[in-house]
């Protein structure tokens, strides 16, 4: 017995030898093979690989999210050259054609093509939604049933219920124009629910496609867009004479828009965004104008109108000026 344990030991102490400079991982998983240094080597190799196919399409999101189009846009090919069926290549390169270079039908394709390797990508029917509606006028019939479909696979997404809710309130906009007022209402209050998803959901979001396309926080644009769907549906009670939901509303919106206050950024970061990437963003001047607007709907507020206007004419905002003129603040 003795005789075969000197081999015994020298045999397991091999793979602790070799498995030196290897990852643990690796070697762990390669202690079963009968060609233990093979193993190793061959999955060493693939490792490799995956982490340089990985770093192209790493290389491209950053690019995104830091605004160099041109660079996402060539890493985003290379990465999908080299991976065919990547699902998350082909939505990135969806984004970049959307939110850099306004090529809509090309980022279709590319979302239908995501959607083709897995017919269960629910952020992929989200922006298939949102380019079909607002960037090249699909009906509000079919965005919905689109948007059903990403909602049903994945409702607490935080891209899904923005979407979601962004359509909401747009369709509300229209109903009410139509004279559909109750329709209105109810598309108006289907649009806070998911923008309360998104804000639940949400927090201490550091998916880079969602710092590029919500630049001052997804939590931050969720939260203004509430209290200003909110001051809408205000209006709206208070014109069918339902005082109790026009009163409720107007507290919400202003709670809201406090709220959003003390997330925003500075003005002069919102500013230098919208100029550098050509975003139409809620920015503290509009939200400091529009709190104030809500105070001048309360009674003797008007004080607090004045202050909130005062900060916002201070960051240049023309609406603000003229109410605060007109208030003789």
């Amino acid at each position: 017995m003795k005789r075969f344990l000197i081999p015994l030991l020298a045999a397991l102490a091999i793979p602790t030898t070799v498995n030196a400079n290897v990852d643990s991982k690796i070697a762990e998983d390669c202690m079963k093979a009968t060609d233990f240094q093979g193993c190793v080597e061959s999955m060493s190799s693939q490792k490799n690989n995956n982490l340089s196919i990985k770093a192209g399409y790493d290389e491209a999101l950053i690019a995104f999210e830091t605004g160099d189009s041109l660079k996402a846009m060539k890493s985003i090919n290379s990465y999908i050259k080299k991976n065919p069926n990547s699902k998350e290549g082909y939505l990135l390169r969806a984004f970049i054609n959307t939110y850099d270079l306004s090529e809509y039908d090309k980022a279709l394709e590319d979302v239908d093509k995501a959607i083709e390797i897995d017919q269960s990508y629910a952020i992929a029917y989200a922006l298939k939604a949102d380019i079909f509606y607002f960037d090249i006028g699909g009906s509000a019939s079919q965005t919905k049933k689109i948007l059903n479909k990403a909602f049903e696979l994945s409702p607490d997404n935080p891209f899904v219920n923005f979407v979601k809710g962004d359509f909401h309130y747009d369709d509300a906009f229209i109903l009410y124009d139509k004279g559909k007022v109750d329709l209105a209402i109810k598309s108006a209050e289907e649009a806070l629910i998911h923008f309360e998803k998104v804000i639940e959901n949400s927090k201490n979001n550091e998916d880079l496609i969602i710092k590029r396309i919500y630049p001052l926080g997804i939590t931050y644009t969720a939260t203004a867009l509430l209290g200003e769907a909110k001051f809408e549906l205000y209006f709206v009670y208070k014109e069918i004479k339902d005082r109790k939901n026009a009163k409720k509303y107007l507290e919400e919106a202003l709670s809201d828009y406090t709220t959003a206050i003390s997330m925003a950024p500075s003005q002069e970061k919102a500013e230098e965004i919208e100029l550098d990437r050509d975003f139409d963003l809620i920015t503290p001047a509009d939200i400091y104008t529009a709190r104030g607007n809500i105070y001048s709907w309360m009674n003797n507020k008007v004080k607090k109108a004045c202050s909130d206007w005062k900060v916002a004419k201070g960051y240049g905002d023309k609406d603000a000026q003229k109410n605060y003129r007109e208030y003789r603040c």
